[in-house]
Formats: C-alpha cells, sequence, structure tokens
C-alpha cells in the first residue's frame, strides 16, 4: 500500500514539475517576443497589437488554466474510464456552448468593440482573435482529461508548442511589415492570427496524444441530462472562478484596452500621439510578465502542501507553511520589482531603443509585488473552502479601475493608469486579505522583520541605481549595446547585495533556504556572511 502511495506521490510531483517547467518557459517566450516585435512595428504597431491581445489572454486563461484544471478535477472523481469519459463528454457539451458564444460576442460585436475602445479600425483585428474560442472546448476537455489520469505530458508539449508557433507567426509578420506597404491594422490582424494558428498546432499534438493513449472505453456511458446540469453549476461555481483569478493581469490589461487611448483623446492628444503613449505604455507587459513568474512559481508550488495539512487538520504546519509562501513572495517579488525601478532607465533604450516612459514603466512595474502577493494569497484561500471571495474583490478591483482610469489617464497621462493598476491590485489584496488569519500577518510585525526587509529592498535599489548612474558618467558614449551592458552589471550588484542583505538580517529559514536555486552556491556565501 505505501508503495502505491509513494509511486502515486512521484507522479504528482512529477507531473507539477513538467507542467512548471512548460508554464516557465512559455511566460518567458511570451515576454521576450514582445522585444523584438515591438523593434520592428514601432509603438504604434505595438499599440494595435496590444489593445486587442487581452481577448487572447482570456482564451489562454480558459484554455490552459481555469477550465483544464477544472475538468481534471471531475476526471479524477472517477476511476471507471467509461465515466471519465462520459464525464469528459458531457463537459463538452458546456465548453462548446459558451466559446461558441464568446466566438459570436467577438466577431458579431467586433464594431461596438472597438467603437468602445475609441478605435474603429480594431474592426478586423478583433474578429482575426476570435476564432481562438473556437478551440477551447477541444483543448481544455482534452488537456483536462490527461491531468485527471495525472498525465502532465500532452499540456506541457502542446503548450510550449502553441507558443512557440504563434511567435514564429509573429515575428514573421512584424518582418513582414518592414519591407511591404502594410498599415499598421493590416499587420495586426495578421499579427493576431497567430493565436488560432497556435490554437490549430496545440490541437493537432494534444490529437496525437489522445490517439495514442486514450483507448475507447466498452460501455460508454450515456449523456445524462441531470449530471449536465450538475457539471453546469459546477462550471460557473469552480471552474469561471479560478479562471478569472489566473487571468487576473489580462482582465487589468483589457480595462487598459477600453480606457487609456480614449483617455489621451479626452485630453487632446492627437489619435497618432495617443497610440504611441499607448504602445508606450504597453512596454511594461514584458517586464511584469517576467516579474511575475517567480511569485507564481512560489504560490502554485505551495497549493498542494496547503490543502493537504488542511485536509490532516494540521493547523500549525499550514500557518508555518502560509508565512513561508507569504515571506518568499513578498521577498523575491519586491526584488524583482525594486530591481526593475532601478534598472528601467537603462533597460528601457536596451530594449526599445529609447527611454520614453521610463517613469510610467517604474511605477507600473510595481504591480509585481500586488500581484504576486494576490496570486500568493489565493492560494492559501483555495486550500480551505472559501472560493467565491478572492473573485468578488477581483470584481470590486476591475470595477474601481474600470471607473477611473479614463479620467486618470485624461488628468495626469499615461502615468495615471499605472497608478490606478496599483491601487486596484492593492484594494483586491486587501479585500482578499479579510479571509486571512490575523496572526499569519502579525509575524510580519514579529523583530521588526517588516522594516528589515524594506530595507533589504531599499538598500538593493538604491545601490543599483548609484553602480549604474556611476557606470554611465565613466562611459562618455550612449548606445542600446552600452545600456544593456550597464542593465546586466547592475543587476548582477544588486542580486549580490539582496543576498548579503537576507543572510545578514536573517530573513529566510533554513527550510525557505533549500527553496533558492544553487543551493551549494549560496552555503559558502551564507557561511562568509
Amino acid at each position: 500500500m505505501n508503495n502505491t502511495v509513494g509511486k502515486h506521490q512521484n507522479h504528482m510531483m512529477r507531473g507539477a514539475v513538467i507542467l512548471s517547467v512548460a508554464a516557465f518557459i512559455t511566460k518567458v517566450l511570451s515576454a521576450v517576443y514582445k522585444v523584438p516585435f515591438q523593434n520592428l512595428t514601432g509603438d504604434e504597431g505595438f499599440y494595435v497589437y496590444q489593445q486587442v491581445y487581452p481577448f487572447y489572454g482570456i482564451a489562454v486563461a480558459l484554455a490552459l488554466n481555469g477550465l483544464p484544471l477544472f475538468v481534471s478535477k471531475l476526471i479524477a472523481e472517477e476511476k471507471d474510464p467509461a465515466m471519465q469519459q462520459s464525464i469528459a463528454k458531457q463537459v463538452g457539451v458546456w465548453l462548446a456552448l459558451g466559446s461558441i458564444s464568446l466566438f459570436a460576442v467577438f466577431f458579431l460585436g467586433a464594431s461596438w468593440l472597438a467603437e468602445q475602445m475609441g478605435d474603429p479600425e480594431l474592426l478586423p483585428v478583433i474578429r482575426s482573435v476570435s476564432f481562438i474560442y473556437l478551440f477551447i472546448p477541444f483543448l481544455s476537455s482534452i488537456r483536462g482529461y490527461f491531468q485527471g489520469n495525472l498525465d502532465m505530458v500532452p499540456t506541457g508539449i502542446s503548450q510550449v508548442g502553441e507558443q512557440v508557433a504563434r511567435i514564429a507567426v509573429l515575428l514573421v509578420v512584424a518582418y513582414l511589415f518592414t519591407i511591404t506597404d502594410w498599415t499598421v491594422y493590416e499587420m495586426g490582424t495578421f499579427a493576431i492570427s497567430s493565436s488560432w494558428v497556435a490554437g490549430v498546432i496545440g490541437s493537432v499534438i494534444l490529437l496525437g496524444y489522445a490517439v495514442k493513449r486514450i483507448e475507447k472505453a466498452p460501455n460508454l456511458e450515456p449523456v445524462d441530462k441531470k449530471k449536465i446540469l450538475i457539471i453546469g453549476k459546477r462550471l460557473a461555481v469552480e471552474g469561471l472562478p479560478l479562471t478569472a483569478m489566473s487571468s487576473m493581469m489580462v482582465l487589468f490589461q483589457l480595462m487598459d484596452s477600453f480606457t487609456i487611448y480614449n483617455g489621451l483623446l479626452d485630453s487632446g492628444v492627437s489619435e497618432e500621439l495617443a497610440m504611441s503613449l499607448k504602445g508606450i505604455y504597453d512596454r511594461g507587459q514584458p517586464f511584469v510578465q517576467l516579474g511575475l513568474v517567480v511569485g507564481l512559481g512560489i504560490s502554485t508550488s505551495a497549493l498542494p502542501l496547503l490543502r493537504k495539512y488542511r485536509q490532516e487538520e494540521k493547523e500549525a504546519e499550514w500557518q508555518n507553511s502560509t508565512f513561508s509562501v507569504l515571506n518568499l513572495t513578498l521577498l523575491f517579488s519586491g526584488a524583482a520589482s525594486i530591481g526593475l525601478v532601478a534598472v528601467m532607465p537603462w533597460i528601457n533604450e536596451a530594449l526599445f531603443s529609447d527611454k520614453m516612459g521610463t517613469d510610467v514603466l517604474q511605477v507600473y512595474v510595481l504591480s509585481i509585488i500586488f500581484a504576486s502577493l494576490i496570486s500568493s494569497t489565493h492560494s492559501v484561500i483555495q486550500s480551505g473552502t472559501e472560493k467565491m471571495m478572492p473573485v468578488l474583490a477581483l470584481i470590486i478591483g476591475l470595477v474601481f479601475k474600470a471607473s477611473l482610469n479614463r479620467f486618470a489617464v485624461m488628468y495626469m497621462g499615461i502615468i495615471g493608469s499605472s497608478y490606478l493598476t496599483i491601487l486596484a491590485l492593492l484594494l483586491v489584496l486587501v479585500l482578499m486579505n479579510l479571509q486571512m488569519p490575523r496572526t499569519v500577518w502579525h509575524r510580519f510585525l514579529n523583530e521588526w522583520r517588516i522594516v528589515k526587509m524594506i530595507s533589504v529592498l531599499a538598500v538593493m535599489g538604491i545601490v543599483t541605481y548609484m553602480s549604474m548612474l556611476g557606470l554611465n558618467q565613466l562611459l562618455p558614449t550612449s548606445s542600446r549595446l552600452l545600456s544593456l551592458l550597464i542593465t546586466l552589471v547592475g543587476t548582477g550588484i544588486g542580486g549580490f547585495v539582496f543576498l548579503i542583505g537576507l543572510i545578514r538580517l536573517d530573513l529566510l529559514s533554513e527550510q525557505e533556504w533549500r527553496y533558492i536555486p544553487f543551493k551549494k552556491l549560496m552555503d559558502p556565501l551564507r557561511k562568509k556572511f
């Protein structure tokens, strides 16, 4: 029996590692490709793509995160292959209805959506992205089926395959834009078509695995109308909240798409300049995506352990693990945010050829801290029974952002949207923490821990910025390559200062140090300092 349990746990861990690696590769690729894409298409081309990107991001959240996780939960509840396939068939009915409805909304409503964004010429771009929604039922149900049987390889391989195909199409289109007379809207239409090309590739990969690994179960259960209604109810109560939280930052981007351009026009800015300014604002997206990798990785890996302690009613262990998750998230997401603020003048020029909007981006990347803490807090809350509070908090945050963002941009420029994003995320975080035990956060006040953490981050940021400023003064010439070199040196210095601060102020427990990559390299450093 113990051997069986051990094999089961090892299989789960191997699957979690596969999904984590695939997610990491996908997120890095998703962030990195935007730099050459912006370089080739300019801020106006980047604006067109980013205005419609949230519609794709929502589809990804449905087909890759929320819905497969929900389907896998339904599948895991049944051991009989016939019942599993019957459930997959029943949930597929709801997914098909929902996906076709979303396709119709975006395709038929493209004109209205484009007008609400303040740019009617976005109509063909929105219609182009709508086709990705037709792939959601197959992608999510097959991924969920495999994940429910603890087979994570198909999801991981299809996820990476989709991203590689999408990026290849995007960069080819961006290059063709430089040698043709396409308008930015024609380029955007072709570029966003990469979404459904990725859907085709992902479907083909999953179909290959399905043909090889899924054997048709004998005596397949007929579709039960009563069960379909039960699954539909569970989809609304369990599946959609998961999807909403996993697409949080995409939803905030969607609010930006409807409010920033309009707010700039309201302030008297010309259409051409408004497009460029929105494109400059969108430069922050790849920085935030990369910054969130660490925080999301911590929260995702912690959830199974937190659930285990909750189910076994081990309150002390649960509280200790919760504190560790929040401690690691706060430290490393804080380091990513403050580090990016410090290097932003140079990395902005290195990646995007100029320093336009540096102050806007410096404010915007602070969202990494709050978004990461929201993700970790959500994992903690999920380990219990509360499901709806995080979603309600997110809805309130989105309404807050949507209601005020246009006015903030009109009176403050695009930096107003950066401030609103931070305030909205902070509001979501505060509301979610109403469900958290106060004793967990009280530990951050013990022994001046929170003061120590702020001190480490502040010193790291100041030393990083001053060292880069000094290098910039010593080197008389200015170029993108030189800015990149200064950024790399500054990042190395900042990382070293951060690690020394963690050691000297004893901000990580022995257990938490084990989560740090390259532990063997860290041990001599810890002994020395």
